[in-house]
């Protein structure tokens, strides 16, 4: 199996180390081909990945070192990618995406030089905003090229039927983390809670929104919200942890409103420092217009610490479920919003009873559903009289 990824960041790491270990038990070779060695989105250091690059793994190839994800020296990169195929002819080839440049290069390949099959990673759905006619039939032509999708969850797999891909060659798994490291290490924050709030300059009881800060993100549904649930008279704040373009209009906000005292921006941090903040919030808040998954969802459960999402986002109905394990809201609206936020700040044991759900729920959502999906994938499209897993995936 050959794995090409445009860069692997820290949250792709463990998901490609699975993949290698139940290669290994399989008797299996799994190959890595980066393209690019820089991280156009991460302005911090990624030391998952560089502790795995420094163990100088076998089969693993960075074709463009000094240059980020956001793009470039392509005819460098698919003339290496082609050398690769060539050289080590694997059986199935693994991309993220359908329509990235290399992805299409692959879809190429294969069809002037030996044949493989073709495993794309996905998570789109079909409410992740405005869809164009016209766009999605192109994709419907282009999705065909492929034989099979690893995607986030049941309604990725839903459009990637919808694009052509049967249900019986789709599989859930993309958007998982490490949930035992996270666990880990937000316990032992837990246990120094003191220590970490006075170095991360964290509040005693906070309400955490981890989200990059752009409209469809709703954000500023999330500072109305915690406005009209007045949860800042019984001293709880709201932590704001993220960057982008849309921070001025945020502050401004907050200060409209009059919840400086109450309201605290933190930079966008490390994913290893991230354990500490989630653990020590009363909850975590994901309000987006439509998010295609919401991984800092998994990473809150991981602390065994409950949410409120909104119905478009991915995580919902799938590891979020609605009354059980937290809430889910329509976007939007900061009245039902901010109605769910004070219920669960203000009533300990259902919050608590929910994270307790929450811990347990992301169990099934690790980096071995990653691998096992995905190995069970390749052997479906290496195997084109296996009617086994169709009748189960149906």
């Amino acid at each position: 199996m050959l794995f090409v990824i445009g860069h692997l960041g820290d949250y792709h790491v463990p998901r490609y180390e699975a993949l290698m270990r139940l290669a290994a038990r399989r008797g299996d070779e799994v190959c890595l081909v980066e393209v690019f060695g820089r991280s156009g989105f991460y302005s911090f250091p990624q030391t998952r990945r560089a502790s795995f690059f420094e163990q100088r793994h076998e089969c693993v190839t960075t074709l463009e070192n000094d240059v980020s994800d956001a793009g470039g020296r392509w005819l460098n990169v698919f003339a290496r990618l082609t050398a690769i195929i060539r050289r080590i002819e694997p059986d199935v080839v693994v991309t993220l995406g359908y329509d990235t440049p290399y992805s299409l290069w692959l879809c190429f390949v294969r069809r002037f030089t030996r044949p493989f099959g073709l495993i794309y990673m996905s998570d789109s759905k079909a409410d992740d905003g405005p869809r164009s006619s016209l766009k999605e039939w192109l994709k419907r032509g282009l999705v065909r090229r492929f034989d099979a999708a690893l995607v986030a969850g049941e309604r990725h797999r839903d459009y990637a039927a919808f694009l052509g891909i049967p249900r019986w060659r789709s599989r859930v798994g993309f958007d998982v983390i490490d949930v035992d490291q996270f666990s880990r290490r937000a316990a032992a924050a837990h246990a120094a809670a003191d220590d970490v709030r006075r170095m991360r300059g964290l509040p005693q009881r906070y309400v955490l929104c981890v989200s990059r800060f752009v409209a469809r993100k709703n954000v500023d549904v999330v500072i109305d919200a915690f406005a009209r649930s007045r949860l800042a008279d019984h001293a709880i704040e709201l932590v704001l942890i993220g960057q982008g373009e849309d921070e001025a209009k945020l502050r401004a906000l907050v200060s409209r409103l009059e919840l400086e005292k109450s309201v605290r921006f933190l930079d966008a941090l490390p994913n290893g420092d991230m354990p500490a903040i989630y653990c020590l919030a009363d909850f975590v808040v994901l309000a987006s217009e439509f998010d295609q998954w919401g991984l800092c969802i998994n990473e809150a459960f991981a602390a065994s610490r409950t949410a409120i999402v909104t119905h478009t986002c991915g995580v919902a109905r799938e590891l979020v479920v609605n009354e059980t394990n937290g809430y889910v809201v329509d976007p939007g609206n900061a009245e039902m919003l901010a109605t769910r936020m004070r219920t669960l700040a203000l009533d300990d044991v259902l919050r608590e009873r929910l994270a307790a759900r929450a811990r347990l729920a992301v169990e099934q959502w690790k980096p071995t559903t990653f691998a096992s999906n995905l190995m069970e994938l390749a052997d479906c499209v290496l195997d084109s009289d296996q009617v086994i897993s169709r009748a189960e995936h149906e």
